[in-house]
């Protein structure tokens, strides 16, 4: 029972990296079988054999599965685990090569905000990586304090990130149970300074403003989600509402 635990959860983590799931089931197999035929695997994987001849070349093609030739027979074998690394590292420095190129592509067109919709936690685990790279002081309020109860420990390993980083959080948390109790974590990091507003501000949604950009998350439990508007101009505007607030807010 416990490998077959483990084994599901290798399977879940190569689907994050680009295998998908009859892939990843494959090739975990194979690194327990050994040198095996298309039959064998077929067995173990209760996938039929017609449909396994075309993943094993799928993923012969992408150097994760290879053969040898035995009696004119194709034994298949899993490549070791670290050449998934060294592939992964070869596709970070050509796409790093193609970077100067597409981000000359992608400049706006027009002087217009660029409003942006980003859906679910990975939308929001966007928002919190683009924080760490432009590295600019963040400004948040109206916090409720649901981001750790939503996004679980990747709260805490982007918090440990922005400390590393020497990245300044002026945060203003609401009064409610939940605020107060996020404003206490926050008031034991680095680089944090910590308000708290009128529990009259109570919202789902949280307000941050970080470089050009002004951001309005959403905390809903079960579909948060956040739009983001990048102008220069206007996230100025609402730097300056904040420093207001931030003025008539408590310390305590």
């Amino acid at each position: 029972m416990l490998i077959e635990i483990k084994s599901y959860m290798d399977t879940e983590k190569l689907k994050q990296i680009g295998l998908n799931e009859k892939e990843s089931k494959v090739y975990i197999e194979l690194l327990q079988l050994g040198d095996s035929l298309v039959s064998e695997i077929s067995q173990k994987t209760k996938i039929n054999r017609s449909l396994l001849y075309s993943i094993v070349s799928d993923l012969a093609n992408k150097g994760i599965v290879t053969y040898i030739l035995k009696n004119n027979v194709r034994y298949y074998r899993a490549a070791e685990p670290e050449r998934i690394l060294s592939m992964l590292k070869e596709k970070e420095k050509i796409f790093e090569s193609l970077l100067p190129e597409l981000k000359n592509l992608h400049k706006p067109k027009t002087k217009k905000p660029i409003v942006e919709i980003l859906e679910g936690k990975e939308g929001i685990k966007a928002i919190l990586n683009d924080v760490l790279r432009l590295k600019k002081e963040w400004y948040a309020f109206n916090i409720p304090g649901k981001g750790p109860e939503i996004l679980g420990p990747n709260v805490e390993a982007f918090e440990n990130e922005r400390q590393k980083s020497g990245i300044t959080l002026k945060v203003i948390c609401v009064k409610t149970e939940e605020g107060i109790k996020r404003g206490k974590q926050f008031s034991k990091m680095k680089y944090t300074f910590v308000r708290y507003a009128s529990k009259s501000y109570e919202s789902p949604a949280s307000n941050w403003i970080y470089g050009d950009r002004i951001v309005i998350i959403f905390w809903y439990k079960e579909f948060p989600f956040a739009v983001r508007i990048i102008d220069k101009n206007l996230a100025e505007s609402y730097k300056n509402h904040f420093k207001l607030l931030w003025e008539s807010s408590d310390k305590k």
